[in-house]
């Protein structure tokens, strides 16, 4: 049957989303001490980006992310734990203090936050996707946040939306865990990396 051929579509889409399924539980695994985080997310993306090169050798491209990233990721990671601890504090400062202006000084910092949170969805694919130190990935990865803003509001649309049904309905949280982080990222990393050939094809 067609149906089944190893090139239809259906048999095409099965295979990639077994390999996400493998890619996601060594993310999972990876990140389990909280440190490593950072260099999983890095591992998993540039696996994605050689899964969308069409080298689907899971495994040996996950290591080979680990060991190109993981000390430029792990700072990032840090940096987006100690901003993160910074802001949770102000806001719970804020709103318990009596202070002049409190509601403007939440309002900056949830925004400041939010800017933080959809920076953070570019700063990994812009790592695996072009060379440069961690200034200049930051920089790129805040540039690109704005200047593609639709782009940035349905990645960050798709993390929500993997986030509710993870909350809200049992069976999809199952699914969820199993392969949604790396499908959530292979469908960001797709919209991404239409961004990035324009600016590959001039390096």
């Amino acid at each position: 049957m067609k149906f089944f051929d190893y090139n239809s579509g259906f048999m095409r889409s099965a295979l990639l989303l077994s390999r996400l399924t493998i890619l996601n539980l060594m993310w999972l695994i990876c990140c389990i001490p909280l440190i490593t985080a950072g260099a999983s997310t890095a591992a998993q993306y540039y696996c994605i980006r050689q899964l969308m090169d069409g080298d689907t050798a899971v495994f040996r491209n996950f290591r080979t992310g680990i060991k190109l990233y993981w000390k430029k990721a792990s700072v990032i990671w840090l940096i987006l734990s100690a901003l993160t601890a910074a802001f949770c504090l102000a806001y719970y400062i804020l709103t318990d203090a009596a202070v002049p202006g409190k509601s403007i000084l939440v309002s900056v910092a949830a925004l400041s936050f939010l800017t933080l949170v959809l920076t953070m969805l570019w700063v990994y694919p812009v790592m695996v996707s072009f060379k440069g130190n961690l200034r200049e990935i930051l920089f790129n990865a805040f540039v690109f946040t704005f200047m593609y803003a639709p782009i940035t509001l349905i990645a960050a649309a798709f993390y929500a939306g993997a986030g509710f049904l993870l909350v809200r309905y049992l069976l999809a949280r199952g699914l969820v865990i199993l392969f949604g982080q790396s499908l959530v990222a292979y469908a960001n990393m797709n919209l991404f990396g239409k961004v990035f050939l324009k600016y590959q094809k001039n390096i």
